[in-house]
């Protein structure tokens, strides 16, 4: 088990490394371009930081079972959490803006605008696997 857990912990460092090899550890340094976003340079590391920490959803006992730690679980895991080219109908986009209440309050005050709207524009793009 706690070699898992190690083997977990290297790879989430791996998949936030940023272009020029430094680690990004701060949700708030993860900018969405406006258009052609993409699921490994913002959507995994955004999710990673801040909705996959401190066992929320990450792998090992998600909360209320929700993983938001691969594009699969997104995906697949429960219906409607995310819709491809529907954000309005997506279950992640309404808890981020707001419209649809999570455990702990309105996460609009721990995402930035530019974060919600980069995982809307993701989706509507067709919440590709890139």
């Amino acid at each position: 088990m706690q070699a898992l857990l190690i083997i977990c912990a290297f790879s989430s460092l791996l998949m936030l490394a940023s272009c020029d090899g430094s680690v990004i550890t701060n949700p708030q340094d993860i900018t969405f371009p406006d258009s052609n976003v993409s699921f490994r340079g913002q959507v995994l590391p955004f999710l990673a930081l801040s909705c996959g920490v401190g066992g929320c959803h990450g792998d090992i006992s998600p909360a209320a079972g929700i993983r938001l730690t691969s594009y699969s679980t997104l995906l697949f895991d429960r219906p409607n959490l995310v819709v491809p080219g529907k954000p309005d109908e997506s279950l992640i986009v309404q808890v981020l803006e707001g419209d649809l209440l999570h455990p702990w309050g309105n996460l609009r005050t721990t995402v930035s605008s530019s974060q919600i709207r980069g995982m809307r524009k993701w989706i509507e793009e067709g919440a590709i696997d890139n």
